[in-house]
């Protein structure tokens, strides 16, 4: 998925690119706020690697940032696992949380806005719950279709997939988003909603 420009998708949550003087001066107070606010953080995947798709934009992987005054700073994103789970569970996707830290590197923020009827504070807190209940190690971690590709494969899930996902469980739909000069496969392919209800099956 090539992230799109604005004018091309009408009320898309807009990316804004991230100033080096802000990055370099941000910190966990700073970011705090009287209302929790939910801002989508897009940096370049996986170092080095989210470069692969050139001469076609660098992909994004995104995690949410939820900012509050009283419990701090949270960051939800998804991860493949690594060794952690034993060598069967490796390379599957599960909830990656820390709190009172922010990412570093990022190039976008994209702020986003509850449903409709819906408070800031009920928002941010039906993320973390869903994110809780999210199964992790039995979703398979997948590349991009053809690897560099702007999309993945039917079926097949990455972080940003895991984000859309979570974010599709509580707002009913994944946001259109806007970062020109960005892509982020998988935001196409949400993980379903079962995967955050506690009942995917191996």
């Amino acid at each position: 998925m090539t992230v799109q420009n604005p004018a091309a998708a009408p009320g898309a949550a807009k990316a804004i690119r991230a100033n080096p003087a802000y990055l370099t001066d941000t910190s966990v107070a700073q970011a705090q706020h009287s209302e929790p606010t939910v801002t989508l953080y897009g940096r370049i995947a996986a170092g080095p690697v989210g470069y692969v798709s050139w001469p076609d934009p660098p992909d994004l992987h995104f995690s949410i940032i939820i900012d509050d005054a009283y419990s701090g700073i949270t960051v939800l994103d998804g991860q493949p696992t690594m060794m952690e789970a034993g060598i069967r569970n490796m390379a599957l996707i599960r909830t990656n949380r820390y709190d009172n830290a922010l990412p570093s590197g990022v190039r976008v923020r994209i702020p986003l806005q509850p449903p409709q009827g819906m408070s800031r504070q009920e928002f941010a807190h039906r993320i973390v719950v869903s994110s809780q209940r999210f199964v992790s190690y039995v979703a398979p971690y997948s590349a991009p279709k053809n690897i560099r590709g702007s999309q993945m494969r039917a079926g097949e899930y990455n972080s940003s997939s895991y984000v859309a996902g979570l974010l599709q469980s509580v707002m009913g739909h994944a946001p259109s988003i806007s970062a020109p000069g960005f892509q982020a496969p998988g935001w196409e392919n949400p993980i379903p909603g079962h995967f955050f209800k506690g009942e995917a099956i191996r």
